[in-house]
């Protein structure tokens, strides 16, 4: 009788460090964009917010909608 033991466990992509590694070094990459540009990060969180509100207020609407 033979037993998998691996027969539940999902196997890892081959390209999945690659993508990771890319990913490292893109955060490294903007981290030190924001060290140098402390302006940048201003218009990232700002442009975070506004995008939340977008959502939140497309979403109250597409809502208010539903009900009548």
């Amino acid at each position: 009788m033979e037993i998998n033991l691996n027969r539940g466990m999902p196997s890892v992509p081959p390209n999945l460090p690659v993508l990771l590694m890319m990913l490292g070094a893109g955060s490294i990459v903007f981290g030190m964009l924001l060290i140098w540009n402390e302006w940048l990060l201003r218009w990232i969180v700002a442009g975070v917010f506004l995008l939340i509100g977008a959502l939140l207020l497309l979403t109250g609407l597409r809502a208010k909608r539903m009900l009548g």
